[in-house]
């Protein structure tokens, strides 16, 4: 049975402020009368519940963050930097798993609201968030925005370099002697036209024109397992392209079209990067792992979780709220393996 700090009052023959005002260090007190409070603490082995603290000071000291998709492990990265930034400021991370689904989403933004959360860090299953003006009338919490754009709401973001990678990837490729370069991804956000734009520019650079029936996109459908990524759009995107012979390398947009593509490859014993050349937005473990070995345009998920973290705490800290909206780009780079 837990002991209530009436009982501990009463040991140490003070009242229940006093027992408070040691207990939270809100007030000087006596050193002779802060020690009867500790014996009687000690004694009695009493612990404090920081959650009712907390909440009697107007915070939980918990921050949100809306996941569109756990599984990709892009996201798991994001959260560790997250939650290591804001243990520096005292703030737990409570993690809620959208599986991309809108619906999903806008009931757990609600759920956390609900339990007087401090700030929501999202990625965003769709670009549309319009839906968090209505939800947070009545909230006045910090949001930052991580991985994907949104429109409708304002709000700071940590993105990544997405139209400088996929510029440096597919610059590379061209610099290989490649001119017929595929564009395949799973999904069709603003974070992958970002890269797309910069696929374009290399293109324009080195005086190439485009064909547009190598971009090949996805579209934003619902979350699926990893092992149906193995035979799921970017290997049938792969597949077309390649059996038609309208590309010497391939660029996947983002990681979990490498599965897919990279799928393709194996099963159909194309030699790499002999036959096809390959490379992916998005380093992952495993790239390193494989015969030969996949090169990739490498992003910092935990910095992106680190500097949201940062950001989410300056937004909780400053009460005025007159700094405006900020958009904090991470760096990426390009990492050459054997498949290109």
């Amino acid at each position: 049975m837990s002991v209530s700090i009436k009982e501990v009052a009463k040991l140490a023959g003070v009242s229940v402020a006093t027992v408070s005002n040691v207990l939270n260090q809100t007030k000087n007190v006596r050193a002779e009368t802060k020690s009867k409070v500790e014996i009687a603490v000690s004694q009695l082995k009493y612990q404090i519940n920081p959650l009712a603290r907390n909440f009697r000071k107007g915070e939980s000291k918990v921050i949100g963050f809306v996941v569109s998709d756990l599984s990709n492990y892009f996201f798991q990265n994001v959260a560790i930097g997250l939650e290591r930034s804001l243990s520096n400021y005292g703030y737990l991370v409570a993690l809620m798993d959208s599986k991309e689904s809108k619906t999903l989403e806008i009931e757990n933004v609600k759920n956390l609201l609900a339990l007087s959360v401090d700030g929501l860090v999202i990625a965003t299953t769709g670009e549309d968030c319009c839906y968090l003006n209505l939800i947070l009338e009545n909230h006045d919490v910090p949001v930052v925005f991580v991985d994907r754009k949104p429109f409708g709401f304002k709000s700071d973001m940590v993105l990544s370099t997405n139209n400088e990678g996929a510029y440096l990837g597919i610059k590379h490729l061209i610099q290989k002697g490649h001119e017929k370069i595929g564009f395949i991804t799973s999904r069709n956000d603003s974070t992958m036209g970002e890269r797309i734009e910069g696929y374009r520019q290399a293109y324009l650079e080195a005086g190439l024109q485009v064909n547009e029936n190598h971009i090949l996109t996805g579209d934003n459908n619902v979350s699926i397992s990893q092992n149906l990524l193995l035979h799921g759009i970017a290997y049938t995107q792969a597949k077309r392209l390649v059996e038609a012979g309208e590309v010497t390398a391939l660029f996947a947009g983002n990681n979990l079209s490498s599965i897919g593509v990279y799928n393709y490859l194996r099963e159909a014993n194309i030699k790499v990067p002999e036959e096809i050349a390959f490379l992916t937005f998005d380093d992952s473990f495993w790239l390193s792992m494989t015969t030969p070995s996949i090169s990739a345009i490498k992003q910092d998920p935990d910095m992106i979780g680190s500097v949201a973290g940062q950001l989410i705490y300056e937004r909780i800290s400053d009460k005025t709220n007159e700094q405006p909206d900020r958009i904090l780009r991470i760096p990426t780079c390009l990492v050459l393996r054997s498949s290109v």
